[in-house]
């Protein structure tokens, strides 16, 4: 893997006019980033990723469900993980935990499946700042 997906988050101008980035990188790309950048102070290159933005307002041909990709996929992996599953609160009953922590993820998210989170800014925006980031900043205080 030459490149790590991420997701800019803050930035600061410093006294020289340097500009200081703060980028989220997903859980799922943690070995390649820590492989890519092992050191502290290393150069690197930050390009946008256009396809991520333009996916928004594409729409699937006529009959064809929307594919899932990397937001999928990391929704599905969290789903599967029991310290992520009791920070759902409980929202159906019936449910499986993680047919539970599925539901709440579309409920919170606005979405009805889980590809969407791939294919609209909006529903990605939401499952960092309403999902993830949440869920990050509790196991980092555990």
């Amino acid at each position: 893997m030459e490149a790590i997906s991420g997701t800019r988050r803050a930035m600061k101008e410093m006294a020289d006019g340097t500009i200081r980035v703060q980028v989220d990188i997903d859980p799922s790309c943690r070995a390649a980033f820590l492989q890519l950048f092992p050191n502290i102070d290393m150069p690197v290159a930050l390009a946008p990723l256009r396809a991520d933005f333009e996916r928004s307002g594409a729409v699937p041909p006529s009959g064809e469900k929307p594919k899932g990709g990397e937001l999928a996929r990391l929704a599905g992996q969290l789903c599967q993980n029991p310290a992520f599953q009791a920070f759902v609160p409980e929202c159906a009953d019936g449910l499986s935990v993680e047919e539970n922590a599925a539901a709440w993820i579309r409920k919170v998210c606005e979405v009805s499946s889980r590809a969407e989170l791939d294919h609209s800014v909006a529903a990605a925006f939401r499952f960092h700042e309403r999902v993830r980031k949440p869920f990050l900043a509790r196991e980092a205080a555990v």
